[in-house]
């Protein structure tokens, strides 16, 4: 049988006890910064890239894609896919201008 408990708190008392209670909970789901790789089979892959599935079939065969076979099953991890993303970065002309004079001081320099 459940107890109850019958408890006479100011609103004051009640709102600082319910913020320490909503403390500790959220304390208790922060991540740890452990993460379970998030693995893709071929469909998840294609939606996460926004590509057709047949396009991604022709990049895991000609190795231009991060990619790993299980037996007859081709998969993938999110996060080889978002650093396989991030590396075809186009730079801007900033940052392009600010290589170039990088490299001039240094060629000076030298």
């Amino acid at each position: 049988m459940e107890r109850s408990l019958i408890v006479n708190y100011s609103e004051a008392e009640f709102k600082a006890m319910l913020k320490e209670a909503l403390r500790e909970i959220m304390q208790e789901m922060k991540p740890t910064g452990k993460t379970v790789a998030e693995i893709f089979d071929v469909k998840q892959a294609a939606q996460f890239l926004r590509l057709q599935v047949t396009t991604l079939y022709e990049k895991t065969s000609r190795k231009l894609i991060p990619h790993f076979k299980k037996g007859n099953k081709l998969l993938f991890k999110r996060e080889e896919l978002e650093a396989w993303v991030s590396e075809g970065k186009v730079k801007s002309a900033e940052e392009t201008e600010g290589e170039a004079a990088t490299y001039v001081l240094n060629k000076k320099a030298s």
